[in-house]
């Protein structure tokens, strides 16, 4: 490489390309400005010392402009890509992304004959389902009673099992307490100070000063903060105090099972020290159990929620509040409103749990509770269980020369199982034999399709979401 001269006695006009952000641009917009500064610098084979800075420089550049441009994308709810960020955007609008939701279900106890006395089933009794060798646990969410004369009862149940951590209040404001677990089921936290339940809140900007409030938040990492008010906006622990924190950690979308399969009491059931028998199953399946809230999820649901103002007037609303609460998956509503009285308003709304199924009473119970909260005084809300209407398919294909019968009958089963999966379909939808003909048309190994048949899969109502039934599938070769 040439010396450059020592000064320059000429002014130079530069123009900027403010486009070239990349490696390859920024290099060739720095080769091109050599001869505007110096007429000396001959050499720009890839070898000379001075191509070798400039490339760097262009290599930082391009590092540099990279990371402005995450920068502008994650500022935004459409284009970020980390979580953190999405958590921080929807704070904004009061949003809170779920965590991780317990599975639901009724739980039946039975006595292997009637008794003379009441026996009581308390709150917290721990059941389990044993499946492949790994233990599924239950908990009862309130007490229940066998009366004298009886044999069963039912209760609600939610998956997971509680864990109690211990604090201390320091008497500062907005102090902080850490938990351990990462697997925290969404609303299950309960606090207690010197044996006070504290309620929490989604934000302190209506908690007095007497108000016992709390509020969680969890990061990217699921690691979950408590945090208290600072004495004007909710009260302090008082310094020294004993905080009691609780909570139920859960396997999200593991936990949903098939009915008869929380077989096992974990906990002794007694009455007046002596111990008695009794069994326990789920008559129904559990269902609703979910991992923590997909991005994708949250970028539809929080401008939807902000729309509803957190008030459920219209029916986009209802839908919106219902579709957002922690275990349901999909949801519609049923225009039924036939009063004369304008000022009345019944709705119902068909609610289809996490992983499909139909959803728990607990469930429905908490979210009837929800949406009583946000719903005008004149509306009425009744919610009801999805129809799966079962779609069977019967068809014949022909196989390419040399592939297997088998193999192409598994490929065909997989493909029509995926097409009707819970996630992928929705209330109502129709189901064309032309789709079911082109899914199957494009698979490898596939020649064309000879017969297919569809039966009731025509004419889905509202409330009513289709599900994969009998499928029999026959392959031969050209």
């Amino acid at each position: 490489m040439a010396l450059l001269p020592r000064a320059f006695t000429r002014s130079v006009t530069i123009s900027v390309n403010y486009t070239n952000r990349d490696f390859e641009s920024m290099r060739r917009a720095l080769l091109e400005r050599i001869p505007q500064v110096t007429e000396r610098w001959t050499d720009h084979n890839p070898s000379d010392l001075g191509v070798v800075l400039l490339e760097l420089f262009a290599a930082a550049g391009d590092m540099l402009a990279y990371y402005m441009d995450n920068q502008v994308s994650e500022a935004f709810l459409e284009t970020a890509r980390q979580r953190q960020s999405v958590i921080n955007l929807c704070k904004l609008i009061s949003y809170r992304l779920d965590s991780a939701v317990a599975a639901s279900t009724e739980l039946t106890f039975m006595l292997d004959t009637p008794k003379d006395f009441d026996v009581t089933i308390p709150r917290g009794t721990r059941c389990q389902a044993i499946i492949d060798r790994e233990t599924i646990p239950f908990e009862t969410v309130e007490p229940v009673t066998i009366y004298q004369g009886n044999q069963e009862t039912t209760v609600s149940a939610r998956q997971g099992w509680r864990e109690l951590q211990r604090f201390v209040g320091t008497g500062l404001p907005w102090q902080n307490l850490r938990l351990s677990a990462q697997d925290i089921a969404q609303g299950s936290i309960q606090v207690e100070i010197d044996g006070d339940p504290w309620r929490e809140v989604l934000h302190f900007r209506e908690s007095g000063r007497e108000d016992r409030h709390f509020r969680t938040e969890t990061d990217a990492l699921d690691t979950t903060q408590i945090m208290f008010g600072d004495g004007i906006r909710g009260v302090a622990p008082v310094s020294g105090t004993a905080i009691h924190v609780s909570y139920l950690r859960t396997l999200g979308k593991n936990g949903n099972l098939g009915r008869h399969l929380i077989n096992q009491l974990q906990d002794p059931i007694q009455v007046n020290n002596a111990r008695i028998a009794v069994s326990v199953t789920n008559r129904r399946p559990a269902t609703g159990g979910a991992d923590r809230e997909p991005l994708e999820h949250a970028r539809e649901q929080a401008p939807a929620e902000i729309q509803t103002v957190w008030k459920a007037v219209t029916k986009p609303d209802f839908l919106a509040l219902a579709t957002g609460f922690p275990g349901v998956a999909k949801a519609q509503l049923l225009d039924v409103n036939d009063c004369t009285n304008d000022r009345f308003l019944h709705v119902s709304l068909v609610i289809a749990p996490n992983s499909g199924g139909p959803p728990s009473p607990l469930l429905l119970n908490d979210l009837q509770a929800f949406l009583e909260t946000r719903k005008m005084v004149t509306a009425e809300i009744t919610l009801y269980e999805p129809h799966y209407r079962e779609v069977g398919v019967n068809t014949e294909v022909v196989a390419l020369p040399g592939e297997d019968p088998d193999t192409l009958k598994d490929r065909v089963s997989n493909a029509l199982s995926e097409f009707f999966r819970f996630e992928r379909v929705s209330f109502g939808q129709k189901i064309n034999a032309s789709d079911i003909n082109a899914l199957i048309d494009n698979l490898r190994g596939v020649d064309y399709v000879e017969t297919l048949e569809l039966s009731n899969a025509s004419d889905l109502r509202n409330g009513q979401l289709p599900v994969l039934g009998n499928l029999d599938i026959s392959v031969r070769t050209a």
